[in-house]
């Protein structure tokens, strides 16, 4: 099999800087730093509550991150911005004049390589009953299931997107479309695959029988390694990948499956059940079980679906709803 090495944008980096304050000037720092990174700030205490400096106030921590542009990008802001506030920090300084001198540190901070962290313990194993799941760095055999008949082999690695098939969440939705496939009364023809992440449970479909498969992620990692992961087991022809959102997916699916998180499935309530034909099928996970199991089955219940069967493992749950 052809070699497709997963390939990204470059990894981010960020110059973190970590201020210590007297309390008394926390308040204006904070403001300015808030406003110079245009991001959010961590403001933590010692905990022994201050730093001997010989103030009676504590010594409070302020952490920021400034993003660093990659050099071939025209100008780095991050030069300019630290120039800024050493500028500021010594003019607050002489409206504090008995605090003691701000302490300021930084540090560059690089965007974690997730696909190349996974190769130290990503290794083949069966994920259901019909289906293994390998990494391309490993030569798997053709591995037999009961009757003697052959697996399904997914060949993928995940890169900087979600779902390997570790996750428990992502094994129960695996069982739940491996049952409602091998079920020969349900036409399960045209799938939809919502936050696809590595396209997992989109090339599952695919191998299960699915004629048709629209995968779609808002990460454009995710939408990369998809691809990517599609072209490697040659389903390309069955599965398309995008970073299309739902409401611009037409209706008309036998199946859709969505693994995110529960605010997330609640929010897409109507836009998902909207696309299911009638009779059609759901397959909720990334769930936890007990609550959020009850909020997602009222929630679609008012969208016409009924939930029909759960499986749950460790703290999490997967939900299979049929259209009234």
């Amino acid at each position: 099999m052809p070699a497709f090495p997963i390939t990204h944008r470059p990894a981010k980096t960020w110059q973190k800087i970590s201020i210590q304050v007297d309390a008394r000037m926390t308040d204006a720092v904070a403001a300015y730093l808030a406003d110079l990174t245009g991001n959010g700030l961590e403001i933590s205490v010692p905990d022994n509550g201050q730093i001997q400096t010989g103030s009676v106030f504590p010594i409070e921590t302020i952490t920021a991150y400034i993003p660093i542009v990659h050099k071939e990008s025209a100008g780095d802001p991050a030069a300019k911005k630290n120039e800024d506030l050493r500028h500021f920090l010594a003019k607050v300084w002489h409206i504090f004049p008995d605090c003691p001198a701000p302490v300021c540190h930084s540090e560059t901070i690089i965007e974690e390589d997730w696909g190349g962290k996974w190769k130290r313990f990503f290794t083949s194993f069966q994920i259901t009953p019909t289906l293994t799941i390998k990494p391309s760095w490993e030569v798997a055999e053709a591995l037999q299931g009961e009757g003697g008949a052959n697996k399904a082999i997914i060949e993928m690695d995940p890169g900087l997107a979600f779902g390997t098939g570790h996750h428990a969440s992502t094994q129960l939705a695996l069982l739940l479309l491996e049952g409602l496939f091998q079920d020969r009364r349900n036409r399960l023809a045209r799938i939809l695959d919502v936050g696809t992440g590595s396209g997992i449970l989109a090339m599952a479909c695919s191998l299960f029988g699915a004629q048709e498969v629209v995968a779609i992620d808002n990460d454009p990692d995710a939408v990369e390694t998809a691809k990517l992961n599609v072209l490697r087991n040659h389903l390309k022809d069955t599965i398309s990948v995008s970073g299309r959102e739902v409401s611009t997916v037409k209706a008309g699916f036998d199946l859709v499956v969505a693994n995110i998180i529960h605010d997330v499935l609640a929010d897409l309530a109507k836009l998902l059940a909207d696309r299911i034909n009638p009779r059609g099928f759901l397959v909720l996970s990334g769930i936890l079980k007990g609550e959020q199991e009850s909020s997602l089955t009222q929630i679609y219940a008012e969208q016409g679906l009924v939930c029909s069967k759960s499986l749950s493992k460790d703290e999490w749950a997967a939900l299979q709803f049929q259209k009234k």
